[in-house]
């Protein structure tokens, strides 16, 4: 799935230095969901306050954790 997020340089910076990312789930069975960035793309908005990152996730399984 293609997902952006905007903030600001460091705030960015932080998601990108990270392997994966954790969300909240939405279901109570599954609480937390991890993902894995891919296509990383970073551009500025035309006023230059805020950065916005595109990137790809990919859903990291339980089984490939515990490997």
């Amino acid at each position: 799935m293609r997902v952006c997020f905007y903030g600001t340089d460091e705030e960015i910076t932080r998601i990108c230095r990270r392997p994966v990312l954790a969300m909240v789930g939405p279901r109570r069975s599954q609480p937390v969901v991890v993902f894995t960035l891919a296509g990383v793309s970073i551009t500025t908005d035309p006023y230059g306050s805020l950065f916005r990152l595109a990137a790809d996730l990919t859903e990291v399984h339980r089984e490939e954790v515990t490997e």
